[in-house]
């Protein structure tokens, strides 16, 4: 998989970018969001092997059919990296919280160097990781937490 990547691979990898920034108000927060989540390249190898896998599988269910051995396990394998690419996601999205967090002064002086808009999303960011704590521990994010 070099060059080219999936259409399907990029939209769904874009998909979880907008949907998930979109959950936050804050805009430098939705910016960190989104560009951890565009810019991920394990997210981009999961997505693009699931991209890969539900090829396979049409692939072979058009030239053998509905009831073609292995077609239930390349349909599971698809099910099982597009969860995986969500929980990459929600991982990014602690990451991003946390860098909002820690390093939320020095991204927002790159736009608007408004400390009123920063300590909103510290705040945002901080009640997101107090709810989604699994995803925050797996990519060691909790730490932020103590900022």
């Amino acid at each position: 998989m070099g060059g080219e990547r999936p259409e399907t691979s990029v939209e769904r990898q874009s998909s979880f970018a907008e949907r998930m920034a979109t959950d936050f108000d804050t805009t430098l927060l939705r910016n960190l969001v989104w560009l951890c989540i565009e810019n991920d390249g394990q997210l981009t190898r999961i997505c693009d092997g699931r991209a890969v896998v539900s090829e396979a599988a049409d692939l072979r269910q058009h030239n053998q059919g509905e009831d073609v051995e292995y077609l239930g396990r390349l349909e599971a394998i698809e099910a099982t990296l597009d969860w995986l690419a969500r929980q990459r996601a929600l991982e990014l999205v602690a990451q991003a919280c946390a860098d909002c967090l820690t390093d939320g002064e020095a991204w927002a002086s790159n736009t608007d160097p408004d400390d009123g808009r920063v300590g909103a999303a510290q705040a945002e960011a901080r009640r997101w990781l107090k709810h989604h704590t699994n995803e925050a521990a797996r990519v060691g994010a909790l730490e932020a937490l103590d900022q």
